[in-house]
Parts: structure tokens; sequence; C-alpha cells
């Protein structure tokens, strides 16, 4: 299991979902958490040097990997314009 490191911001944006939104972010967590590999759940953004979780109707979760210390480190949940900083 991947220990989950939630940054200031997710913690900020997570706080502003519904109830519904937040319910999909929390199964993408565990999803996440008990993957063998989460690299492969996700997106690699290479500009951004990030991955993307898709959650379905525009959201998404960005986060990094430190495989090192068995962590992955989410920094933010939001729609896809927010994410990338365009449409």
């Amino acid at each position: 299991m991947w220990q989950i490191d939630k940054r200031p911001q997710f913690r900020k944006q997570y706080r502003l979902l519904g109830s519904e939104r937040q319910k999909r972010v929390d199964a993408a967590i565990l999803d996440l958490a008990y993957s063998e590999n989460p690299a492969v759940k996700g997106e690699f953004k290479k500009i951004l040097r990030v991955f993307a979780y898709e959650l379905g109707r525009g959201d998404r979760i960005i986060y990094t990997i430190q495989y090192q210390d068995n962590t992955i480190v989410l920094l933010r949940v939001c729609d896809h314009k927010s994410a990338y900083g365009k449409d």
C-alpha cells in the first residue's frame, strides 16, 4: 500500500467540492493507494511533470509519485481548466 501525502492546496480544493465529488475523490485515492503501480492509473503530463487521474465530468487529481518513500503526493483536485490552465 502506498502512503498518501495531501498537500495544503489539495486539502483546500477538496473542502470546496460537493459531497458527491468528494466521494469520487475518496474512491480514487483508495484506488491509487492500493494499486501496484500508481503511475498506470493516471496520465503523465510531461510538461508539468505530474500525473493526472481523471475522475470524470472534467475533474482531475494531480499527483506525483515518490518511489523512494513509497508515497503518492496529492497536489490538486480541480476541474480540467484549473488543472492545466486551459480548456
